[in-house]
């Protein structure tokens, strides 16, 4: 399976209210495609700013899901006659992944098919200059759930900031992509979502020898649109 996920920063003229109603609308149009080109599940992400902090990167997250790369191509042709998103949106950065969930399969499996609404965290990075594609995603696995350099360095993420379900997001290496790293932790309560961020904004330093070169947080709450 394949999981696109495309970043939205709102269009300048766009007041954030605006973009938060309109945002999820706009992605609707996939969820509707005819049956043979529809994605398997289409989340909404809209940016909480008051969890995220000043400046976000991103205003909007959409993921889609596809059973391979040429049912999302079959699915982009469909698309290509829709009308445009410039009033919405303005740059916009696509990852094409493979999904690795490293935790919280049962609980994934439940919130798919309850639908509704989450919480989740979001971090998007860069690998470090001396890591080729192959060797990140290693080393980026086995480190799941800690942070910092490895060894004797890095630090476990307490019980209380881990969330409900982990999961890693591997960009494929046929599609080079602006991130090498998105991650989903997935929370049911605000409480849950806010120890995480706080944890994370004491802890989480990028040193030599580290995965990343740099990388961005984001607080998220995301709508199942279908499933």
């Amino acid at each position: 399976m394949i999981k696109r996920l495309r970043f939205a920063t709102r269009n300048a003229d766009l007041p954030l209210d605006d973009f938060t109603r309109r945002w999820p609308l706009l992605c609707a149009a996939s969820a509707e495609a005819p049956g043979g080109l529809r994605p398997l599940r289409v989340a909404v992400c809209t940016i909480l700013p008051d969890l995220t902090g000043p400046g976000p990167r991103h205003d909007g997250v959409v993921a889609e899901w596809f059973r391979d790369v040429g049912h999302l191509r079959r699915h982009d042709r469909w698309c290509a006659t829709l009308v445009k998103a410039a009033e919405v949106t303005g740059d916009i950065v696509e990852v094409i992944a493979r999904e690795h969930i490293l935790r919280g399969e049962d609980w994934l499996e439940h919130r798919w098919d309850d639908g509704g609404d989450r919480l989740k965290h979001m971090a998007v990075a860069v690998r470090a200059a001396e890591l080729s594609p192959a060797e990140f995603a290693t080393r980026w696995k086995s480190h799941a759930g800690s942070v910092g350099g490895p060894g004797a360095t890095s630090v476990r993420i307490p019980d209380a900031a881990r969330g409900l379900a982990y999961v890693q997001n591997h960009p494929v290496e046929s599609n080079p992509a602006a991130y090498d790293a998105v991650n989903e932790v997935y929370f049911d309560d605000v409480t849950g979502l806010r120890s995480r961020i706080d944890w994370f904004r004491s802890n989480f330093r990028i040193e030599p020898g580290d995965l990343f070169e740099r990388s961005w947080f984001l607080a998220a709450r995301e709508v199942v649109l279908t499933a």
